[in-house]
């Protein structure tokens, strides 16, 4: 069986000559909700989500599907909020328990024995780091969904998606000229669909805590912090730097953040430094970068300053020790990660890739986390 899920309307996708048994197009697609960060697909109702939209059976649709077709404007390296927001919409064709595939944790298979093909196609303009990007984050979602990636395209236009030569690469910006001098702004973005009840909320406001603490052993003056979240209409106007913090689904950012992204295109000053304060289900912090990759093509985008940012593996462990001490054994790695974040904001300079250290084994994180479900 051939699905496709796309941004296209059911007349595009059929004027540019996709073929497929069953379709989610975008009528489908916007009237569906973004994932909320429930799981209830896990226990509630495994399996199926327990929103009864049309993309409330996807997870029992591919495991169905033989061969899945992703077709999606190219968003600054991946797909565009609504193709992002099927995928998303997808984890219940995984298991919430866990398996060690090529070295990294990944969920395990709810449909052991299906084979599952994936291709996509990702039209428009293009850059040649964007195309790197969508290709190492395909590859990272064919070994999540343990399927096998038949290919990544690059298609001129809507029109041409069914087309298997590849539009030319688009020239790159120039990289942006930094905004000098310390920040006086900073807003602090919540994009987790969970909310206060995150750990990403967490993660901000114990960066929001440290921020005070470091700017007075500096002898200089803290910034005023402005709170958003994924669901305004656009980012805090005025800020002389953004902190983006975000759990990763599926192998990227959230559907919510990435429309955020779109909307807020251009409403910051050019120069803007971007940073990022991640964490993921998964205990390896290194899965987080290629969604670190999307940010940066997001800034060049739109004239800003990427700064790099925190990655958090073994996400599952943040709230359970969150009331433990900040340096003591169970959150001294995250601590110094965040502290190294904000000395790196507080001076208006580059961070990095700063991945933060687990506190415990990968086999005792794996055994806690599965004790869960």
């Amino acid at each position: 069986m051939r699905t496709v899920i796309c941004d296209l309307t059911r007349a595009q996708l059929a004027a540019a000559g996709v073929r497929c048994d069953a379709a989610l197009c975008r009528e489908d697609l916007a009237s569906a909700h973004d994932c909320t960060g429930c799981f209830g697909c896990w226990v509630r109702t495994p399996g199926v989500c327990v929103m009864h939209d049309s993309l409330g059976d996807l997870g029992v649709l591919l495991a169905r599907t033989d061969e899945l077709t992703v077709v999606s404007r190219m968003t600054f390296g991946w797909l565009s909020p609504l193709a992002k927001r099927a995928l998303d919409r997808s984890i219940g064709y995984l298991h919430p328990s866990f398996r060690i595939a090529d070295g990294e944790m990944h969920h395990r298979l709810r449909y052991a024995g299906h084979e599952l093909t994936l291709s996509f196609r990702l039209y428009g303009p293009s850059t040649e780091a964007e195309r790197a990007c969508a290709r190492t984050i395909a590859a990272a979602n064919a070994l999540n969904l343990g399927a096998r990636l038949a290919d990544v395209r690059f298609p001129a236009s809507e029109k041409s998606a069914g087309a298997e030569k590849d539009a030319p690469v688009v020239a790159a910006a120039e990289p942006p000229v930094p905004a000098r001098g310390l920040p006086r702004r900073v807003a602090l973005v919540n994009a987790s669909p969970r909310g206060d009840r995150s750990a990403t909320a967490h993660l901000l406001g114990d960066l929001a805590e440290a921020l005070p603490v470091y700017a007075r052993m500096a002898g200089v003056d803290a910034p005023e912090l402005v709170c958003a979240t994924a669901r305004d209409a656009g980012l805090p106007a005025g800020c002389d730097a953004v902190v983006l913090g975000y759990p990763l689904y599926v192998d990227a950012l959230p559907s919510g953040l990435v429309d955020l992204l779109v909307r807020a295109r251009g409403e910051l000053v050019p120069g803007t430094r971007v940073y990022a304060l991640a964490n993921m289900g998964f205990y390896e912090a290194k899965q987080l970068a290629p969604s670190f990759s999307v940010i940066e093509s997001f800034c060049a985008a739109a004239g800003l300053c990427w700064s790099g940012g925190v990655a958090v593996g073994a996400g599952g462990m943040v709230l359970p020790v969150a009331r433990t001490p900040r340096m003591g054994m169970m959150r001294r790695g995250v601590s110094e990660a965040v502290d190294q974040l904000v000395t790196a904001l507080l001076a208006g300079a580059d961070a990095g890739a700063i991945e933060a250290r687990p506190p415990v084994p990968r086999f005792a994180y794996k055994l806690a986390a599965e004790a869960q479900w």
